[in-house]
Order: C-alpha cells, then structure tokens, then sequence
C-alpha cells in the first residue's frame, strides 16, 4: 500500500512539474511571438550565442546581420529563445506544396503564425525508427495535425514551411518538446522557428499550351472548360514560379540534371494554362457564334472596370447566377488590364459590360468582338454611342417605370440616356425592346446587318439590371420600392439572356454526399487505414482544403459540407450516378485504382487525396470518383463543368526518380490523355472513332471539339515523385458540349454499324488500367516506344506555329522533347523547345522560345 501510495505521489508530482513547465514555455513563447521570432530547439545546454551562430550559418533562413538573440527558458533538454528581428526565409528555392494554400479555406487565426521546422535524417535509423513506435503507440501528433504546409525543401537540411494558428503553434511546440511529434520520411525535427517568408515557392506541376495555326481554328470554343480561374481570365502567376530553379531539390532526389535542364523540368511541371499573355487586339479572330447555342463555349466575360472591379464582379455574378442555367455556363471577370492582352473573345458566349466609362480604348476591342460574330449586353456603358445615337435625360441615376414586353410600368433602376432608334443605317438593324414612363427606348436589341457569317449581336439597356437595390437605393421608399419589383427585375433579366442564346432553365445546385471507401480486396482498405491510422484526430483527418471523418457507418447527425467530408468505410450503399460492380469488372491493374473513394455530388475529386497519398501503402492504388461535381478543377486553376455522364477521377501515383518516367514526370500527363483515347479506341469496333490527343493534355473529337482534358499535380520528397492527377472527359453527358457517346452514335449513322454507347464506369477502369501499362512500359523501356503510340493518336502532324520571339517565322511540329515540351523545326532545319505565354484561351497561341539545338 505504501509502495502504490508513493506511485501516485510520484506521478502527482511529474504531473505537477510538467504543468508548470508547460505553462511557463506557453508565457515565453506568447510573450516572444509579439515582438520578433520564437526559436524552440533541444539544444541542451547551448547558451545565446550558439543559437545565433547556428541561424547564421543556416541555410534555411536569411542571414540578418543585427539579429538579437535572447534566450527566455532553458532547462537543459529545450531552449526557448527570442530574435528580433523577425527572421525570414526566402522561398524562392524551396518547392510548393502540390496544392495551393491560397485555395484553402483558412480563418484569421489559421493565418497567424508561418513556422519553419528544421529537420535532420538521425544516423541510426534502426534505433529512431523503434522510438518512433513507442512514441506512436502513447500520445502522439504529427505535424500536419497543428496547420497546413505551405513548402518543403529536401535539404539537408530539411524544412517545411508550415502556417498555423497561435494555438496550434503552441500546441506544436509542447508535442516537440515532449518528444511526442512524429512526421514521415524518418526525418527528426530538432528546430521550429516562427518566421516570416518572402518570395514564392516553385511549384512542381504540369505546364499547358494552347494552340495557333495558320488556318482558322476554332477548336477553343468547344469545351466544358473556363478558361480561367472565377476571379480574373488570365492566371498571372505561372510565369514566375516556373523561372524557380531546383537548386536543393537534385542532391536528395539523385537528379543529374544541369541548370537549363532544372528550368525545363520544372517549367514543365509547372501548372497548365497559367501566366502573361503577349497578344494584340489586332490578332482577334473571333468564331462567329452559331445558330446551335449548343456550339458556343460555355463562358460568359464580365467586364466592371478600372476601379473595384473585383467587388462590383461578385454582386453581378450572383445576379446572374440567378437567371442562368449554371450546369451550362461559368461566368468570368474580364479584368481591364486583360482587355488588350488576352485573347478573350473567341471563348466567350456573352460579354457583359457593367460600367458606364471605357478607357484606353477598350471600346474599340468590344466593337471589333461584335462584328466579328459577339453576343454582347451593356448596361448604361458609353461603348453603346457606337452602335446607336444616345440622348441624355437626366443628370444621374434613378427610378423610372419601365415597359419590357408583357411587364408593364415596372419601376426599375435606370442610366442617364434614351436610345433613338436610326432607321437610315444599312450595317445594323435596330430594334427597341423596353420604354419608360415617358414613352422614351430604354433598351434596344442591335443586329450585324451580314450574310458571310453569323452576325454580332447586342441588346443595349438603360435599365441597370445588374445593379441590386441594397446597393443603389438611397433611401428607404427607393429601397423598399425596387425591392417589391425585384423578382420582375430577375424575370426580365432572364429574358435579355436568352434573347442572346442562353440558356436560363433554372436547376438547383445538387446537395453534397458523403464519401465512400470501395475495395474490390478487403486487404488494400484495411492497409490504408491502419496507414494513417497514428495520423487520426477524433476520426478525423485535416488536409489544406478538406478534412476526411473517417467512420464505419453513416449516422444521421453527421453532416457533409465543403471543408468536412464522411468516409464511410464499412457500409457500402446505392449510388445514384456509379456502378461500382461494372468497375470492378473492367479494371485490370495490379495496383492503380484497387481503393476506390466514390462520392456522388463532391466539390472536386482532387482534393480527397491530398492528405492520404503519403501514407499510401505500396499495394493500393487510390482513386477519387465522383458523380458530380459542383467545382471541378480544370487547366491552370480552370474550373470544369462536370454535370452527371462525366468521367470525374482523381488518381494517386508514384514514380521513383531513378527511372526514365522519374526524371520526366511531367510525361504523366501525356500517359493519362493517351490512356484515354486508348480505352475506347483499344475496344474491338471501336478502332476508327475519332478520338485524338491536343498537347499536352486534351482529349477531342477529331480536330473540332474538345471533350476531355488532363490536370496534374505533383511533388518530389526523398528520391520519389508523389502525383495527384485528375481527369474528366465527357461519356454520355451531350450537354453543354459533346460526348464520347454522341461521336459513337454519329459513327453508327454514318456507317451504318450499332456500336454499343459506352457507360462511364467502364471507361474510367479502362483508363485507369492502360495508364498502369503506359507508366510501366516507360518505366522500363523510356520515351521512345511511348512517343509512337503518343503521335499516332495527336492532332498536331505537320502543324504550322509561329513563336513570338521569332517574328513572321513559320515553324513545323516536330515532336515532344524529353521534358515534354513541344519540339518544332524552321525550314533551315533548326530545332526549338517551346512553350506557351500562359494565356489561358488559344493553345499553341503566342508560343515562347525556349531553346535552340
């Protein structure tokens, strides 16, 4: 008894002193954080100096001259110290995370802290290994429990840049303090330092060209791909993240590359569709829009301006997210510096224009986009005195009753001006559409008077639509009165759009479901899970854009939102948009695509793998399904329309880097495109439907529609090459471009065969099972046999490009080069690499030189 009794006075006593320890570090580093850095490092009995003189010869870190260094607590096992200044840690030689942190959700605390912890490979690694069991086995937390990665570099010495919460940050320093923090790659964290970063990371994913050539092209409309990400249409970042070299990257990895070779590869594995433009409104070659609304891009351009563009962009996509069918049309916001330097115009259906002035000769643009075959909408814009003559009415803004067919002395928000309708003019035909209260046109519908093509059209109002009442009114009766004609505001909207060809059939946006783990072998879902087993917090997993609850069964007070996601892993249910038997009946591999992670209505499919694919066991090969999705991922942060009848799949794959495949990853998206193609064209009967391959990663019917492309995303740590890539093709899906299914059904018709159409499922296990045998070919035999099947299904044969860095030169489409780049050849026989501006609408348009041979 009194053996027990002196236990427990011994643990109290343990328990005591490490709370006390616990809450004076808390003091230290609270207090420290607000005037410079923390420094928290098992040092022992190293003193001041020491600490300094190790920061200085870091080379994580920048060196700072004048850094103070002042150490708060020591107690012979952790050193707490305090620098001033903050210290700072370039990124520009250190490699970003494969997702993008800017796309996480993250609250003000989340953004409080940016920490770098510095890490070492320990001699023994037996020995730091079977620590790590027993750490494992009590109390343990790895690092991505405490806030999301932003960079890596693979040292030595190693670090990881991270961003975390004060609180998390806190919490991460007790965990290394009592030796209870654990993270891959056998690595051993022995410095966290609160930092602040400048520069940015190089990011190692896929580039993506567009494509000019000398005759018209109009392959570009036909997509259901934006054209760039929901705040801009010209990605501006791709340009400089891929000038990072891969210095630090080659010593862990075993790359033996020289430094062009670091720029081409890592440009090559920059993200596609992304970066400046060098394009001349003069080039503008707009496809006139057809009669089928089913031919136009899915692509509606917002023009707000100079000046709080962003802002006044937001109130009008909502607006007009209310009135249009948004499975058929993505709507963008064309920045005013992107006006001149962007060919925009061939991938928009509608342009919108919201503001009254138009600088620097922007109207000009918006006129040659109309005769050139443009739908366009303006309201209250002053680019409307070129079509129709204008007189003004009133000195500002302000509520007039208006008279739009059948809705009558409707009071609505109105311009300045009245339109006068010129009957004299023989290039346009002018049509009034609404009068106000003093019988004066408010609105006008203008009509390109041609007969070569199809002719520009444009409806011109002086009822500002797009504006809400919350924002213009001035006082409450204004307020209350526009409000009360507010759903008569949506209905005429509506009516305008589809005068224009859009399509307004309104559909309900589909509620997110749950996740679930299929296995057609019960072994590869439980290796994964006793995988990431250490890594579970309350069932949970956290990632930098979803958290994964992982449970054995659906509950009903479990709820599926954007950032938290169900994985169900026991009960398996019926789904509305997949069958999984017919899958599994298709699917050949040995390991890719075996762990299945299905969801039926899920934001995107990418994001699912980003917390699992470092604890992917060897034997199973993760897939992300979708039935639908709400914001699928295209080129260069695109988005993709992904209505039901969409191949939507993510796919984990690694590649060791000492093999040919490893040292030109950048070919896996090339590998998915042809795997594509392959899996209908590979069926017996199925030979001469005419799928082809658009470099570098699109899938289309013949040389006319795109109907599937290709993103990827990867990272290299400890001598492997860590890839996420997603793929989303059209199967049975018409809507709202084209289909595998609709090329098949035409194939029949035209030759009088009866093909089977095709189901989704199969496609994807097809896929999925020739890419295992393209990665393994090249694995073992390189590129060569690779590039022969590759040019037998591309488009690009003989195709004539000029480079911008080349004046009126006329190059010939040689190839692809060993990073993956297109390879051309000039009539005196000099071989070039290129690669695209960035812009993110014509493939292959304003192609950058890159290097001569």
């Amino acid at each position: 008894m009194f053996i027990s009794v002196g236990y427990l006075v011994i643990a109290a006593y343990q328990w005591y002193r490490d709370r006390l320890r616990h809450s004076m570090i808390h003091r230290y580093i609270s207090s420290s954080l607000r005037v410079g850095s923390v420094i928290v490092q098992k040092v022992g009995t190293q003193n001041q100096r020491d600490v300094k003189q190790s920061l200085s010869s870091s080379k994580l870190v920048e060196r700072i001259d004048d850094l103070v260094v002042r150490e708060t607590y020591n107690d012979q096992c952790i050193s707490v110290s305090q620098a001033v200044p903050k210290i700072k840690v370039n990124l520009e030689k250190w490699t970003a995370y494969y997702h993008d942190i800017s796309d996480t959700q993250l609250t003000a605390d989340d953004q409080e802290v940016t920490v770098l912890l510095e890490s070492i490979r320990p001699t023994d690694i037996e020995s730091f290994a079977e620590e790590q069991v027993h750490v494992s086995q009590a109390k343990s937390f790895h690092i991505l429990d405490h806030g999301h990665p932003l960079a890596w570099n693979t040292g030595p010495p190693f670090g990881i840049v991270m961003q975390c919460s004060g609180p998390d940050f806190l919490a991460l320093c007790l965990s290394f303090m009592d030796n209870s923090i654990i993270m891959e790659e056998d690595l051993q964290v022995n410095r966290i330092t609160s930092i602040q970063t400048i520069g940015k990371a190089a990011s190692l994913v896929n580039i993506d060209m567009k494509e000019i050539q000398t005759m018209e092209d109009a392959s570009s409309q036909w997509s259901n791909e934006s054209l760039a990400d929901t705040a801009s249409l010209a990605n501006q970042d791709a340009l400089e993240t891929s000038s990072q070299d891969w210095e630090g990257v080659d010593a862990e990895n075993g790359l033996d590359m020289d430094s062009s070779n670091r720029e081409d590869l890592d440009a090559a594995m920059e993200e596609s569709g992304s970066g400046e433009t060098m394009f001349d409104p003069k080039d503008l070659n707009v496809v006139p829009l057809s009669a089928d609304k089913s031919a136009k891009p899915p692509n509606i351009v917002v023009y707000c301006g100079k000046k709080d563009a962003s802002r006044k962009f937001q109130n009008v996509k909502q607006v007009l997210q209310q009135c249009i069918n948004n499975d058929c049309y993505v709507i963008y916001c064309l920045k005013h510096d992107e006006v001149h330097s962007v060919p925009w115009a061939e991938n928009t259906a509608l342009l919108v224009l919201t503001e009254e002035n138009l600088y620097d000769k922007c109207d000009d643009v918006v006129c040659r986009y109309f005769e050139r075959g443009g739908g366009l909408i303006s309201f209250g814009s002053n680019v409307d005195a070129n079509f129709v003559p204008r007189r003004e009415l009133h000195k500002g803004t302000g509520i007039r009753s208006v008279s739009y067919g059948v809705y009558k002395e409707v009071p609505l928000l109105c311009g300045r001006h009245s339109y006068m309708i010129d009957t004299t003019r023989s290039d346009v035909a002018v049509k009034g559409l609404a009068t106000d209260d003093k019988e004066q046109t408010v609105v006008v519908e203008v009509t390109q008077n041609v007969t070569e093509q199809t002719p520009g059209r444009a409806i011109l109002s002086q009822v500002l639509l797009d504006q809400d009442p919350t924002d213009v009114a001035l006082t409450q009766d204004s307020f209350n009165l526009l409000k009360k004609s507010n759903p008569t505001r949506f209905e005429i909207l509506s009516l305008m759009l589809t005068a224009m060809g859009i399509t307004c059939e309104h559909v309900t946006q589909p509620d997110l479901s749950p996740c679930f783990m299929l296995a057609n072998d019960q072994v590869n879902k439980v290796r994964l899970l006793n995988g990431i087993a250490q890594r579970l917090k309350g069932g949970f997993l956290k990632s930098a854009s979803v958290t994964l609850q992982f449970l054995p069964r659906l509950v009903p007070d479990v709820k599926v939102t954007s950032t938290v996601l169900p994985v169900i892993t026991d009960k398996m249910e019926e789904f509305k948009f997949f069958n999984i038997d017919e899958y599994w009946e298709n699917l050949t591999t040995a390991r890719l695509g075996n762990l299945v992670l299905y969801a039926d209505v899920v934001p995107s499919t990418m994001p699912l793998l980003d917390g699992l694919q470092f604890s992917e066991p060897k034997t199973v090969g993760l897939i992300a399904i979708a039935g639908r999705q709400t914001q699928g991922q295209g080129r260069g942060g695109n988005s993709w329309l992904s209505p039901e009848g969409c191949a939507m799949f993510s796919i984990h794959v690694r590649i060791e880097a000492d093999n040919p495949l490893g040292q030109a990853v950048s070919y896996l998206q090339h590998i998915t495109s042809l795997a594509v193609v392959e899996s209908v064209r590979t069926l017996p009967g199925y030979q001469d439907i005419d799928l082809r391959l658009k470099w570098p990663n699109d899938i289309y019917y013949s040389d006319k529609m795109k109907l599937g492309g290709v993103v990827a995303r990867s990272s290299f740590v400890n001598g492997a090459c860590d890839a996420i890539i997603g793929c989303g093709f059209n199967v049975s899906n018409a809507n709202p471009t084209i289909c595998i299914n609709d090329v098949i059904s035409s194939y029949n018709k035209e030759h009088n065969t009866s093909l089977p159409l095709l189901s989704k499922e199969k496609l994807m296990a097809r896929t999925v099972s020739i890419m295992e045998n393209l990665i393994s070919e090249f694995e073992k035999n390189g590129r060569t046999e690779f590039c022969k099947k590759y040019y037998q299904r591309w488009m690009h044969g003989d195709h004539k490009v000029q480079l911008d860095t080349e004046g009126d030169e006329v190059f010939t489409v040689q190839g692809v080069d060993e990073h993956g780049y297109l390879e051309v050849v000039s009539d005196d026989g000099k071989l070039i690499s290129v690669q695209p501006d960035g812009n993110s609408y014509d493939m292959m348009r304003n192609l950058i030189h890159m290097k001569t041979r």
